[in-house]
């Protein structure tokens, strides 16, 4: 017996289709960027056990015609049969950017309150000045930040300035904590990605480690690249306060008239990130604010939205001539969890562009939910 359920697997695969199809004949590249939509990934975790709810990949095809299509599937430059969920790996934009807040949190580099002002370009280094992407859009700036506003309004500046207080050995043992860069524990082949160090790099590119590296790193840019699974696992520990379970497919395992049960799976604790309780709800507040502030990057998704949620989007750079991955990850309810989500959406431009995906879901989650658990008298009238 498997843990996901199907009824949302099946929301999951479709919602994940639809969107994807949508931008594809919509068009969200850029003209000086020609490159379509490629495919993607969501993935659903239990918070409470690190289950697996739903699990998609796009494109995707049909098993029953695996055989006849094998040679077609094969050459299809979209790579059909790459289970994107479990091996593909992406950098992760801003979504990182809460191991960035909560390594500086724990380690005394800022407090809930400190206040960090926005200058629009980091100029702390002659030779590097990256900017923040509000100031290369515009030439505005976010004004003074604390790390609730800064994780709603995405702030670079901040994460450049507690980033660059950060060794990137550290950095890298706070994302191995939330699971970034390691095994989940699924029971099936995974990509384990990897977390931007300067032995990676020294390994991908035989080259120097420079103060360049870390900032982007802070970010969730360098060479950190993660899948969709270990997202969504990412931001189930955030939700519960710092644990980070095993992933899991596997509920059960009866025998074959299922009259006996001979394994039971259970949750199990992989790591845990220690930080203040205060620290855990600044972390937490400030991804509310992503969803429920008129500022926050996927207000215009769920700020009308019945059941109070947490996301943070994201914007992976890709380099000149392409457009960027598109990430997005969230739990529900706020004051409640229960579930965690990530999308991922190659060349889906930027992370609030596909929160849709991750509402659709929540849409088919919570009306389960109330139908599991209403009485046979509110079920008549559902039905």
């Amino acid at each position: 017996m498997l843990t996901i359920d199907i009824r949302l697997q099946a929301a999951v695969e479709r919602a994940l289709a639809e969107q994807i199809e949508l931008m594809v004949a919509e068009g969200v590249e850029d003209p000086e960027k020609p490159q379509d939509v490629a495919g993607g990934a969501a993935v659903v975790i239990d918070i409470a056990t690190g289950d697996v709810l739903a699990e998609a990949s796009y494109p995707t095809y049909d098993l029953s015609r695996f055989n006849e299509l094998f040679n077609e599937l094969n050459a299809d430059e979209r790579t059909p049969m790459l289970n994107r969920a479990v091996s593909g790996i992406y950098s992760p934009g801003s979504i990182f950017k809460m191991v960035t807040s909560v390594a500086g949190l724990e380690l005394g580099i800022i407090t809930p309150e400190t206040v960090i002002e926005d200058t629009g370009v980091y100029r702390f280094y002659q030779d590097y000045q990256p900017s923040c992407w509000l100031y290369s859009a515009s030439r505005m700036t976010h004004g003074d930040e604390t790390v609730v506003t800064a994780l709603r309004d995405s702030c670079n500046i901040f994460f450049y300035t507690v980033g660059d207080s950060l060794p990137i050995d550290t950095l890298a043992r706070y994302a191995a904590a939330f699971g970034l860069g390691e095994h989940t524990g699924i029971e099936l082949p995974e990509s384990t990605g990897q977390m931007a160090t300067e032995a990676v790099k020294k390994k991908l590119e035989n080259t120097n480690w420079y103060v360049g590296d870390s900032l982007q790193a802070a970010i969730g840019q360098s060479y950190s690249l993660f899948t969709p699974l270990q997202l969504s696992e990412y931001c189930a520990t955030i939700a519960n306060g710092g644990t980070r379970h095993s992933a899991s497919i596997l509920k059960s395992v009866r025998s074959y008239d299922g009259s006996e049960l001979i394994y039971e799976n259970q949750a199990e604790v992989l790591s845990a990130v220690e930080t203040s309780d205060y620290n855990w709800t600044a972390v937490q507040k400030g991804m509310y604010l992503v969803a429920n502030d008129r500022a926050g990057s996927a207000y215009e998704t769920f700020g009308d939205y019945g059941v109070k949620v947490a996301a943070k989007t994201g914007t992976a750079q890709l380099g000149d001539n392409q457009v960027n991955n598109a990430i997005f990850i969230c739990y529900a309810p706020y004051d409640n969890p229960k579930v965690a989500v990530a999308v991922v959406v190659e060349h889906g431009s930027a992370g609030a562009s596909i929160a849709s995906i991750a509402r659709d879901f929540l849409d088919a989650y919570f009306t389960v939910k109330t139908v599991d658990t209403a009485p046979e008298s509110e079920l008549s009238l559902l039905r």
